[in-house]
């Protein structure tokens, strides 16, 4: 139940945002679209020839979908189109789209009961190359008694037919799109992939998988292609109950993560997804549908930054499990341009005598840096950044010491356009009584008045808005806000607080796109925050 009533919030959350576009003249230039894909299951008529196609235009309608990538349209897609008012844009009999943005071109290649395309214009002049495909596999792995863990081999050549055919299909749809008059168009990919992610299956979530890890191939092709998946983007803890598409119909059958969505271009950021398999009169389909909404903007010189804060707790799950590399595979899946860790051990006896900071550095391909608090059981702990840009110097801010010693870490930073920013983590007191917290705020906020270069201030705050100490260092500053609806950062499992934060300053040197919070329910006891922001001329 209480993971309904947060998908009801994620739904709401999405509407919301819609409406505010609309209230502020926004109806004409969209900051943002949904994208849906769903297999509606035999035209989704399984539960009689008209109650099943209403049912399926009514969950769309409530999604608030504008484009949606349909599989198994079988008959019923034109008269989903009417009643929605979208565009239709059929091939064969399989794969569809549906449009509330008209059609520019047909940009289809492969086989056309397997892979349809268009080429949208959406307002603005905006253009977007959306597919919606559907691929094959070779053996039934999801049916009960029909997988067979010992045999992993076995198991990855069942799906072999989807990676097969969507190695062939990608490299049509580059051959397609490589007049230069499709140059920097955003590519959407979403359908039914009747295969797992590589994402999903992997050590540190292997109890959820019956402990298999498996490095499935299909799901690599478009990521090692530029694509990100959108979904895992946006739920970057594996979760396979929450997570999986198929099947809703069926639970005793194997769950998971087979139907996604994956995009790729300047334009566009996933600024969140949710998974729809409920519906009050009967859910129509073996699978469940997946929107995702992606925030839309013109590139700038240089560009979007993505910056994370996360308390890490030195790598302690909620299961009491010091997992390292769960924290790696959660941050990897942000694709994030800075990172703000707090709570990272160096050589501690605790987390097995590791640098965390430098382990997570490489682990996904950053730079690191780390600021040490004290000794701590034949090591030090204290916070990190890891950046994806070249740190040009780092520095310790010696904060006053309360119930803890403290220090900020400030990491001077060059990005791609020569530009230099400032890139500062913090984690203050935490007891009750803001006395040392608000000390260590002044102490850092003197540091602040030196920096002549933008600057990120972001971390565990460990205090909450309207505080004193939020006052004294949001001032003049960008700051990253939350959605009122999901802005609480702690506890991860049940969220109450607010006190991890982003904030970008001068203000009139940023822009923020959107800011987020991120579940991490078993990773760490706090929830990752995702801001994105862009640096102006």
């Amino acid at each position: 139940m209480m993971y309904q009533m947060q998908k009801l919030w994620v739904y709401l959350l999405m509407t919301c945002i819609a409406a505010l576009g609309c209230e502020n003249g926004l109806a004409d230039e969209p900051v943002s679209f949904r994208a849906m894909t769903w297999n509606i299951w035999h035209g989704g008529r399984e539960d009689g020839e008209k109650i099943g196609p209403q049912r399926v235009v009514e969950i769309i309608q409530q999604s608030g979908a504008d484009i949606v990538a349909m599989q198994e349209t079988y008959g019923s897609g034109e008269w989903i189109s009417e009643q929605l008012g979208f565009h239709f844009h059929p091939r064969g009999t399989n794969v569809s789209i549906h449009s509330r943005y008209p059609v520019l071109e047909d940009i289809s290649v492969f086989e056309e009961f397997k892979c349809v395309g268009a080429l949208l214009e959406l307002p603005g002049d905006r253009k977007l190359a959306f597919y919606s495909i559907w691929l094959p596999y070779n053996k039934e792995i999801w049916v009960e008694g029909t997988r067979d863990t010992n045999d992993l081999d076995g198991l990855k050549n069942a799906c072999d037919a989807s990676r097969d055919n969507l190695e062939k299909m990608w490299a049509l749809i580059q051959q397609r799109l490589s007049d230069s008059q499709y140059a920097g168009v955003p590519i959407v990919i979403a359908g039914d992939f009747n295969s797992m992610s590589h994402l999903d299956y992997i050590e540190s979530f292997q109890d959820q998988f019956d402990g298999v890890v498996i490095d499935w191939p299909t799901s690599h092709i478009l990521c090692d292609a530029g694509f990100r998946d959108a979904y895992r983007e946006t739920h970057p803890e594996v979760h396979r109950q929450d997570d999986r598409t198929w099947t809703p119909r069926f639970p005793k059958q194997q769950q998971d993560r087979i139907d996604f969505i994956y995009y790729r271009g300047n334009h566009l950021d996933a600024s969140d997804s949710v998974v729809i398999d409920e519906y009050a009169q009967g859910f129509p389909s073996d699978h469940a549908a997946l929107v995702t909404e992606f925030s839309w903007s013109e590139p700038k010189p240089s560009p979007a930054l993505r910056l994370v804060t996360y308390n890490i707790k030195h790598g302690l799950g909620n299961d009491g499990r010091v997992d390292l590399d769960r924290t790696a595979a959660l941050l990897k899946n942000l694709h994030a341009d800075f990172i703000g860790l707090q709570e990272v051990d160096n050589q501690a006896k605790r987390s097995g005598k590791i640098d965390q900071a430098k382990a997570l550095g490489k682990s996904l391909g950053m730079h690191s840096a780390f600021g040490s608090f004290m000794d701590y059981q034949g090591g030090k702990y204290g916070l990190g950044i890891l950046s994806k840009h070249p740190i040009v110097a780092s520095r310790e801010i010696r904060l006053p010491t309360g119930n803890e010693p403290r220090v900020a870490l400030a990491c001077q930073i060059q990005l791609p356009d020569q530009r230099e920013i400032v890139v500062v983590n913090l984690h203050f007191d935490w007891v009750k009584d803001d006395k040392f917290r608000f000390q260590q705020a002044q102490e850092l906020a003197k540091y602040l008045d030196t920096l002549t270069l933008p600057y990120v201030l972001m971390g565990d705050f460990n205090d909450q808005p309207q505080s004193r100490t939020l006052d004294l260092l949001s001032r003049g500053s960008l700051a990253a806000v939350k959605p009122k609806q999901d802005r609480f950062t702690f506890s991860s499992i049940t969220p109450t607080k607010e006190i991890d934060f982003i904030f970008a300053a001068p203000r009139e040197a940023w822009q923020l796109k959107f800011s987020r919070v991120l579940n991490g329910k078993l990773t760490s006891d706090h929830r990752p925050v995702l801001a994105i922001v862009e640096l102006n001329p």
